[in-house]
């Protein structure tokens, strides 16, 4: 039975610290493997293949577009120079993403609104995968692996994860640290590991890292506790493991006090909450919690916990049983608003896997009952209809969460295809007619139902508006919150609520600063993406023409077209084709191949770090070592350089990456002569 595998693991260790390899079982098979890593691809790509033009799922991944757009043709200071007012598109070194999206970009070349979608689809697969490799690296049953796939991936398409790019992707680097973690003590290589995977989650959301690293503190806090007090055993056998940790968050400080891009950053950019009261987070965690089905998935949650538990005192010396019980204290921040305090509680769900973790356990656990039942040819019926339950808890998961995020409703993202040629409209004006210094303001205005949400709607808007810059010109974007005709006078708009009254002048603030150091006129845009309620919506849709001054000009942004107001009337500039193409089977087949290619660097660095890792580790593994060596060689070569992430030094950042994993993977085991300890 599975709770037995599970004290048994737990049982092994003949002292304290002491390390087991897990119990010996039928290995897993690769075609089964192959074929569940090809199901939940399936399950999160499906909707790309059948709707090709469409964009990414949900509103966040615009900020993602532009940034890594800002990568491959600015400077890298100038990414962390863009923060708008109140610094609400401030990210600073967040750039595992954008680096991420600039290598797709420049050398499988991956067109600009796919790197999102690519990322999107794969990072939860990664991370599911991961997981389960976990899991089966504990306890050696094949079956754990599928369950714990399975049931960690029909989460991922839940609210917490959906659209956190940053988020979801710094959870996956930590599910690959997991793997190294017990072997720090022993093994130079599971240490290099282990802390390049939490230096890369410094380089995309501090925050986790240091939530993550303070449960890693807190299971050694309780090894200690249940050793009685032996803190000689804890620091041998933790004690790696959480100085590499602390160097990891403590290079990230630096990393980011310094500013190795040419820019200083402080902390605090990594997470810049709404300015919205307890109310509206409160209700937005309890909505969470609702699209998770907690009646469901929480008492496979709590089977997962009791299973991990049964191996008593011992289970604090299981990797899986250690890390899936203290990696929930994170979710006590969700509890905040006992204390009356306002932030955004439901965010905690976000900063730990471990109960996505705990459900798979617990499918696991429930679907092993069933199986041992019907093997013992008892209650045959009742072993089926369990069997039955867990596979529909496991569908009805994937099918809710995919209607609830829209994530197959090509409507649903953050740009739709009348937008779409309303901004690449937008561009090739800007292009034809603007230079790179030319300021472009975007007049906006919404009536919300609740008027604090202006901020979000602002902060969308300015991610979405940089879609309509050309390469080179996205930092020469501006927003004004309010009517055209204050913005022609100077002045910001007023209307009598808290929010939107203190936008206005600072967007406008914001926008004159950057027009003064250009020293170029500026271009007002109104879209009518940005103002189909509010002060210009009439002028946005084409109801009225603007009232300019004979000096003024304002471009009107609808249809597919701009028309240019001044003061001697509306000009037409044209409605352009601006359809994007598909992508023709050649640049299909580059894409695989060169996507395939860039998995080579993970496979040497695993065979360097993890020479023991089977197919169901590999699976996930691999591609993520490979991207993790991409990234912090890419981060490194813009530290150098200094300038934009262009092909040339995409193309130098996958050979030394290669290189680097051919020294490690060719020559490291054989010169170290050394194996690293068994997870």
């Amino acid at each position: 039975m599975t709770h037995d595998t599970l004290t048994e693991r737990a049982r092994e260790p003949s002292g304290p610290g002491a390390t087991a390899r897990p119990p010996a079982q039928r290995p897993a098979h690769p075609a089964a493997i192959l074929a569940t890593a090809g199901v939940l691809l399936a399950i999160f790509g499906w909707t790309f293949v059948t709707n090709p033009e469409r964009v990414a799922p949900t509103k966040d991944p615009a900020y993602y577009n532009w940034r890594t757009e800002a990568l491959i043709s600015e400077e890298p200071r100038t990414l962390l120079e863009l923060e708008g007012a109140f610094e609400m598109f401030a990210g600073g070194y967040r750039v595992a993403a954008p680096v991420i999206g600039g290598l797709l970009r420049q050398i499988p070349r991956v067109s600009q609104l796919n790197v999102t979608i690519v990322l999107m689809m794969v990072v939860p697969v990664l991370t599911s995968l991961l997981l389960a490799g976990f899991a089966y690296r504990q306890l050696r049953d094949p079956l754990a692996f599928h369950a714990v796939a399975f049931g960690v991936a029909s989460l991922y398409l839940a609210p917490p994860f959906v659209g956190y790019l940053d988020n979801v992707l710094c959870l996956m680097f930590l599910a690959a640290s997991l793997h190294f973690m017990r072997g720090t003590r022993d093994s130079w290589a599971m240490r290099i590991a282990f802390g390049g995977a939490l230096l890369l989650a410094g380089f995309t959301h501090p925050t986790t890292l240091v939530i993550f690293c303070l449960t890693l503190g807190l299971i050694a806090a309780l090894r200690l506790v249940f050793r009685r007090f032996d803190l000689k055993g804890v620091l041998r056998d933790d004690g790696p493991m959480l100085l590499t940790a602390f160097a990891a968050a403590g290079l990230t400080a630096v990393i980011w006090t310094v500013g190795i891009w040419g820019v200083s950053a402080s902390l605090t950019e990594s997470a810049l909450p709404p300015p919205y009261g307890s109310a509206f987070f409160l209700a937005r965690m309890l909505d969470w919690i609702a699209a998770m089905r907690p009646a469901l998935n929480l008492p496979l949650l709590a089977l997962g916990l009791v299973a991990v538990l049964l191996g008593g005192r011992r289970w604090i010396e299981n990797d899986l049983s250690a890390v899936s019980i203290a990696w929930l204290a994170p979710l006590a921040g969700s509890l905040g608003f006992v204390a009356g305090l306002a932030f955004p509680y439901y965010r905690f769900f976000n900063t730990t896997l471990a109960w996505v973790l705990l459900v798979g356990v617990g499918i696991f656990v429930a679907t092993r009952f069933f199986l041992l039942i019907a093997q013992r040819g008892g209650f045959n019926r009742l072993a089926l209809l369990g069997v039955v339950a867990i596979v529909l808890v496991i569908a009805t998961n994937f099918t809710t969460q995919l209607r609830l995020s829209g994530w197959n409703d090509p409507k649903k993202g953050w740009l739709s295809s009348v937008h779409k040629q309303d901004l690449m409209a937008l561009r090739s004006n800007l292009e034809a007619r603007a230079t790179e210094d030319t300021p472009v303001v975007f007049v906006i205005d919404d009536e919300p139902a609740r008027p604090f949400q202006i901020w979000g709607f602002t902060k969308l808007s300015g991610n979405t508006s940089r879609f309509g810059m050309p390469s080179g010109q996205i930092d020469r974007a501006y927003l004004y919150l309010g009517s055209l005709e204050n913005y022609l006078a100077g002045v910001p708009t007023e209307r009598g609520e808290e929010t939107y009254d203190e936008l206005s002048p600072a967007l406008l603030e914001d926008a004159e600063a950057g027009i003064e150091a250009s020293g170029e006129e500026p271009i007002p845009v109104v879209a009518r993406i940005f103002n189909l309620k509010g002060a210009n919506a009439a002028v946005a849709s084409g109801e009225e023409t603007p009232s300019v001054g004979a000096d003024d000009s304002v471009w009107v942004l609808r249809d597919g077209a701009v028309t240019e107001v001044t003061g001697d009337g509306p000009v037409q500039r044209g409605v352009l084709d601006v359809q994007v193409a598909s992508s023709g089977p050649l640049h299909l087949v580059w894409v695989l191949i060169a996507l395939t290619a860039l998995l080579v660097p993970g496979y040497l660095l695993l065979r360097w770090a993890l020479p023991d890792a089977d197919l169901a580790v590999a699976v996930g593994m691999a591609p993520v070592m490979s991207i993790s060596a991409l990234t912090l060689v890419g981060i490194a070569m813009l530290a150098v350089a200094r300038a934009p992430m262009s092909s040339p030094i995409a193309w130098a950042t996958a050979a030394i990456a290669l290189g680097l994993a051919w020294v490690a993977g060719t020559r490291g085991p054989r010169r170290r002569g050394e194996s690293p300890a068994p997870a």
